[in-house]
């Protein structure tokens, strides 16, 4: 047994007692409307909230591997949405050929950064590969707030670089990413009126258990940068005003219900929410090695280099995968991925 099944089927037997459920399968409504590409593992910062940085990277996908996989889906499900994410994967030199690829056959095609390994010349190959959105993960709007959560000095200089140069070409959007944590709760509000200034969206993530580590039950207590009681009044007030710009039809991207219910979850963060978890239902995720993911803590459900996509989707481990994340009881079904379809 994987260290992953180790601490997630008990959860899962216990949940599966109180159901009665016999068949544990669930399908897949229709096809997948948005996939989650992770194109490396490689990062150039060592975050605080999360670990996939100190994964030692194998052999990863290829260029002409990502296209196969690309062209597959397209002529699939159709030109659908496609993340690229990491690790950082602008690290990767192929990413704006992979990108131009992709919007070539149609997809619209976002991606997740730290924004530290842009130049002008880079900024430039971003505006041509046709790149419809980035994610800028920006987590402090003070710089040392910033670069405490990134773990180096220096990074919220090299963001604030990087915007200015993107603010200069066409594309792609801008959408700030913070993950809301102890170190930041009073710079909620000051981010949202910034990038509102700056005319870009903001986008807020509670904070997890890290990704890249084992899933721990008890990580929220054993973390230095999550909120405590003395921090909830502030984080009430900082999301009643996220809450407000919403339902303004403001540019915060969260839905008021996620906004709503962060408030409970940051004062009991292991207790079930009672909503079901939307993972590998309308979206699919790949890691660079090319395995097929339907939720990122569960086991893979199959490997692109032996098994095309579309046979994999509705498979009958996809379909059990399907169903253990839907029945899960934990909470991270507070994440953004399972919200965007709320």
């Amino acid at each position: 047994m994987s260290t992953i099944q180790k601490f997630f089927m008990p959860d899962i037997a216990r949940f599966n007692q109180g159901l009665g459920h016999t068949s544990k399968l669930r399908l897949a409504e229709g096809l997948p409307t948005q996939v989650h590409v992770s194109i490396t593992d490689r990062c150039c910062l060592p975050c605080r909230m999360c670990d996939i940085w100190r994964i030692k990277p194998k052999e990863e996908m290829t260029t002409a591997e990502w296209k196969g996989v690309f062209d597959q889906i397209a002529a699939w499900a159709g030109p659908v949405g496609l993340n690229l994410a990491g690790g950082e994967p602008f690290l990767r030199k192929d990413v704006f050929k992979l990108i131009r690829y992709a919007t070539d056959l149609g997809f619209t095609v976002t991606s997740n950064t730290n924004a530290t390994v842009f130049n002008d010349g880079k900024v430039q190959e971003l505006a041509d590969s046709g790149l419809d959105i980035l994610y800028v993960s920006l987590d402090g709007f003070e710089g040392n707030t910033h670069d405490h959560m990134r773990g180096e000095v220096g990074t919220y200089d090299k963001v604030m670089r990087t915007l200015d140069l993107v603010d200069k070409v066409s594309n792609p959007r801008v959408i700030i990413a913070m993950i809301v944590n102890k170190t930041n709760v009073h710079e909620i509000v000051p981010m949202a009126d910034w990038t509102q200034q700056r005319g870009y969206q903001v986008v807020y993530q509670p904070l997890f258990n890290n990704f890249g580590r084992e899933y721990d039950p008890q990580w929220y207590v054993k973390s230095p940068i999550f909120p405590r009681e003395e921090d909830l009044p502030a984080l009430d007030e900082a999301l009643d005003y996220l809450i407000a710009i919403k339902e303004a039809d403001g540019h915060v991207c969260n839905a008021v219900g996620q906004l709503k219910e962060m408030k409970r979850y940051f004062r009991q963060p292991s207790v079930s929410n009672g909503l079901p978890c939307n993972a590998g239902h309308s979206d699919i995720s790949l890691d660079p090695y090319g395995n097929l993911l339907t939720c990122f803590w569960l086991p893979p459900v199959g490997n692109v280099r032996e098994q095309p996509v579309p046979w994999m989707w509705n498979s009958l481990k996809a379909q059990r995968r399907r169903w253990e994340a839907h029945n899960c009881p934990r909470t991270c079904n507070m994440l953004n991925c399972n919200f965007e379809h709320m």
